[in-house]
Parts: structure tokens; sequence; C-alpha cells
């Protein structure tokens, strides 16, 4: 119409334009800011990086362990948490360099289930604290050999913030981006048993592992959940500086968390340490005793230790405690069978 206004038929054909438009998006087109050749360059990314988690998960479990990368894809908020069953471990390891954004690995109960038996060695059961802890651990090395694939691929640095996990009895309270994201969809194969693993990201993070976001992008908005509150953040501050009125000059600045940020980075190069020998004792107990005894000791003297008979014995490396056992006989040796695996907090606890 000459005067401006739209006529009923126009306005009834923008409503339809935009009812066409939304459906578009709910069947999973890739939009504007994600292009499918982003998409295909994260999915070669993803399978060196598969390859590299199987490799590390094996050395460190020593069970055979396969990874393969199965699908990439835009997906959102709901359709993610109705393929979740049961309770929900999620591990957080945001980027904060080379493609800075949110970023976990999150597995249903099975498979969460299935690595912490693995790294444990143990037979599978609940998802106890220590399960968790041994998730955490896992994950932690698998996270830097996962980066250390993308960095020698991209040719560029990248490391991922602290590495935790969490454990969510409701799907629905896990620490998703806001909007679409990227998931991409593991086979993980050990035992005879297959399950899957998810990897997701904002869609900065992926754009910028794709390489076509130029400088890295900077984190997303925040979770929409109520357990955003265990998000490790990045606390911002805006930094004048000193120029004349009229034309003040902003700067933004990235203080990382107060916490232990470098570990990832170490774990990104255990590689480096799998040829180092370490000292590995099997202590069946221990006694005090006063020096007149001991100077007094001879042949068929009886020294009594402050284990029960059948009590595990504990396996130390470097004189720190990392598990404990059984002993059992190997043809005409001695030898260990590991039955429990002491977690990351105790072995701290053991340090102080």
């Amino acid at each position: 119409m000459g005067d401006g206004s739209l006529s009923q038929e126009e306005i009834d054909a923008l409503l339809q334009g935009a009812d066409d438009l939304g459906g578009a998006m709910d069947m999973g087109e890739v939009p504007a800011g994600l292009s499918d050749e982003d998409l295909g360059s994260v999915r070669s990314l993803a399978s060196d990086v598969a390859q590299s988690m199987g490799m590390t998960l094996s050395t460190i479990t020593g069970k055979p362990v396969t990874i393969e990368s199965a699908t990439v894809d835009l997906i959102t908020r709901d359709t993610f948490t109705a393929e979740l069953e049961g309770q929900v471990v999620q591990v957080t390891a945001d980027f904060m360099k080379g493609a800075a954004g949110q970023h976990s690995y999150v597995l249903s109960e099975e498979p969460a289930k299935q690595i912490s038996a693995l790294m444990m060695a143990q037979e599978e059961g609940d998802l106890t604290e220590m399960a968790i802890s041994a998730l955490t651990e896992g994950f932690s090395q698998m996270s830097g050999a996962a980066v250390t694939a993308m960095s020698d691929k991209l040719g560029m640095p990248i490391s991922t913030g602290d590495v935790r996990a969490s454990l969510f009895e409701n799907p629905g309270d896990v620490m998703i981006p806001e909007g679409s994201f990227v998931r991409i969809r593991y086979n993980v194969t050990t035992d005879g048993k297959s399950s899957f693993l998810d990897e997701i990201m904002d869609e900065g993070v992926a754009r910028s592992l794709a390489g076509g976001g130029g400088a890295p992008a900077m984190p997303g908005p925040a979770p929409t959940s109520a357990a955003a509150a265990f998000e490790p953040g990045i606390q911002q501050q805006d930094i004048f500086s000193t120029q004349p009125a009229g034309n003040v000059g902003v700067q933004s600045v990235q203080f990382a968390p107060l916490t232990q940020a470098e570990q990832p980075g170490v774990s990104g190069n255990i590689g480096l340490l799998m040829d180092v020998s370490m000292q590995l004792t099997v202590e069946l107990g221990r006694t005090k005793m006063l020096i007149k005894d001991i100077l007094g000791m001879g042949e068929g003297t009886i020294v009594e230790l402050d284990k029960l008979a059948g009590e595990p014995v504990d396996l130390l490396v470097n004189g720190k405690l990392i598990a404990k056992g059984e002993v059992v006989v190997i043809d005409e040796n001695f030898g260990v069978r590991v039955t429990d695996i002491i977690s990351p907090m105790e072995r701290i606890s053991s340090l102080e």
C-alpha cells in the first residue's frame, strides 16, 4: 500500500514467513553463525580427539578402550536432556585459552558407572563420592590429552580451566549453554560393553575450533540452570584508561578463577612423563619397637605387625599411598591384586 500501512493479506504473509523460519530451526538447520563447513571441521577435529582420549584412558586403566566420534550436530536443551537417562554426571572443563567458552562432558548413569568402575578397577556399582572422584581424575587426564591433540592440529595453544565432575539426579539440572549448542557424541567400547559420551560446547567455541571465528570467542551467556552457581566463572572488570575527557577507552580484562587452573595444563603433557620410573612398594604392615628389642632380635624372633591377617595391604608410590590390594601368588612369585583406588582427596590429605 502506498501510505506505508500493511494490509491484512500482507500481515498474514509475514506471520506465515515467521512460522516457516521457526519450523526450520526446530528441524535442526544450521544458523547463519555456524556453517556446515564449521561443523565439518569440528567433526574432523573430534576424530583426532577421540583417538587421543581412548589411548589415554587405556594407559591409565590398563584396559583396552576404544573411543570414536560418531556424530557432530547442533542441538537444543530440551532435545538433549530428553536423551539422558537416570542420574547424570557432567564433567566441566571450560575452555580458557584459544577458544574461550562453555565446554563439558555429559554421561548418563550407565556410561558413568562403566567408566568409573574402569578407573577404580572394580565391578560396576553406585555413583558414590569415590566414583565421582575417579571420573574427575580420569577426565582430567583425557581432557589434557584432548586439548593437546587440538593444539597440535590447529597450531595454537588451547587450555581448559579446572576439571571437575558433578552428579545430577535430574537431567534437567545439567549446565547447558543458552540456545542451541554443539554436541559431539563419542562411542565408548571397553570390556565388550558399548556406551556413549557426549561433549557439549557453545557455538562460539565450536566456531573458534573450526577456525572460522578469527579471534577467540568470549564466553557465552550464563547457564540457565539452578546449578549454575557451581559453574567455574570468569570475573570481568572494566579498566578505564586515562585519556582526555570525551575520549575514554574501555578495555575488558579477564581474571582466571582462584583455583589450581594450571593443573590441566600439566595433565595435557602427561605423555612426556610416561617413561619416568617410580618406586612402587607393597607394605604388609608396620610396628614400633624399643631399641633394646631391636638390638635383641635374632633368628626366630617374631615381629607382630599392626594389621590383621587377611586385611588389605597398602600400595605406595614414592612413599605415598595410592591403592590397597590383596596378596596373590603368581607361579612362584608373590603379587598384589588391586582392590581399592585411593581417591584424589585422600591422596592430597596424605601430603599435608
